[in-house]
């Protein structure tokens, strides 16, 4: 009998030091010495006869330094971020399985459903969810409300005004890999330029993805209706990165083109709302320094990354950013409106240049280095702070 239980336990540890010159572009106060970061977890994870399962996993996330106080994804003393019970039966053809409780959903790229990995709380959800995998189909189903995080330690709660329902499917295939999914996201007191109105939205995408010789590729397009208070919702994106690698050079360079859109609101007050609403992406969706999110956008983005000694890579990239719609403003990654777009009818928004590296020294040990310049372009030298934005930071992350 004692055979049929397996138990394993873990966790990981992160130290973050960052430094930010101008903050938001001189929108929040300044940092005197910098922000340092700290975040560890640790889990245990118990199954019984490769059919039950049941993980539990509590972390603690604490910083110190920035000037205006810890932001809701700064600090969290300690809570769990997952917690739940599993049930699963496998056959030669498919396999099936629930999971109910606390837990960290990501789907995809994180376009759309990510953990959150940059901040320094990750984002969890109290949910249930289902799965099938039969031959090279996964589908998985889900119903979700995010945790809201706070500062204290188990003081963090089901959020009352968002849920999340949907579907995801991925095919395996021999060259691409495809996904499908559908999504239904309801929050009561969402905002937008336009105002503060009860949100149900509904998103269609498809994401294309895989590699074949040196090429590789990794494009995807949501597409969403619903309501905004009487408004009607239409909104759509698409999200490409295209890359080519030298296999036979040193460091085996690869060169890549990122290339996205997202739709903005163009006039308030005509009964529409044209606004994407990305529902829970990656945390630093365009990078490091996390200044703009994913909304009201177009982006150009060439990049390069490359091996330059053993276990240690480098990447470098030029980030140009723009408004789709001028009557729509800037939004920051977690979806707060930073800026309207009433004051000004430029488009150009920043251009954003990056340099970083990753040091895997020892076995679960790494250690990252990056440097971020972002200079405002017209939109922001028009409305208010327009200071250039620096950035550095120094991590050290241990998983054991």
């Amino acid at each position: 009998m004692a055979d049929r239980w397996r138990w394993r336990v873990g966790g990981d540890l992160r130290l973050r030091y960052e430094y930010t010159g101008h903050p938001r572009y001189g929108l929040d106060p300044q940092d005197r010495h910098g922000v340092l970061m700290a975040r560890a977890s640790a889990f245990v994870d118990l199954s019984w006869d490769d059919t039950w399962r049941a993980f539990v996993q509590l972390a603690s996330s604490e910083t110190q330094g920035r000037a205006a106080g810890p932001s809701p994804v700064d600090e969290n003393r300690l809570d769990p971020s997952n917690a739940f019970l599993e049930w699963r039966s496998a056959t030669a053809a498919r396999t099936v399985g629930w999971r109910v409780g606390i837990q960290e959903l990501q789907f995809g790229s994180g376009r759309a459903i990510d953990v959150r990995e940059g901040p320094n709380v990750r984002r969890s959800f109290e949910a249930v969810r289902g799965f099938i995998a039969a031959g090279a189909w996964r589908l998985d189903g889900f119903s979700a409300a995010p945790r809201q995080n706070r500062q204290g330690a188990w003081d963090d709660r089901r959020s009352p005004t968002q849920r999340l329902q949907g579907v995801y499917a991925t095919r395996t295939g021999v060259v691409s890999d495809w996904d499908v999914y559908a999504l239904h996201f309801r929050d009561d007191a969402a905002r937008y330029a336009q105002g503060t109105a009860s949100e149900r939205r509904w998103s269609l995408g498809t994401r294309l993805f895989g590699a074949r010789e040196a090429w590789d590729w990794n494009w995807e397009a949501i597409a969403q209706g619903g309501r905004f208070g009487p408004a009607r919702i239409r909104a759509w994106s698409l999200a490409t990165d295209t890359g080519y690698t030298w296999t036979g050079s040193a460091g085996q360079p690869r060169a890549a083109l990122l290339v996205a859109v997202a739709t903005g609101d163009r006039r308030p007050e005509d009964g529409r709302l044209g606004t994407l609403n990305p529902i829970y992406p990656r945390g630093n969706y365009f990078g490091d320094e996390a200044t703009l999110g994913p909304r009201n956008f177009f982006n150009l983005q060439p990049a390069l990354s490359m091996r330059i000694g053993p276990n240690l890579r480098m990447n470098a990239g030029v980030d140009f950013f723009w408004r789709y719609s001028t009557g729509d403003g800037v939004y920051a990654p977690n979806g707060q409106l930073i800026r309207t777009g009433r004051d000004s009818r430029a488009r150009f928004v920043a251009t954003v240049g990056s340099l970083g590296t990753t040091w895997a020294f020892s076995p679960g040990w790494s250690a990252t280095a990056v440097m971020a310049y972002a200079r405002p372009g017209a939109f922001l030298r028009e409305t208010g702070a327009d200071d250039p934005l620096s950035f550095i930071s120094l991590g050290l992350h241990h998983r054991f």
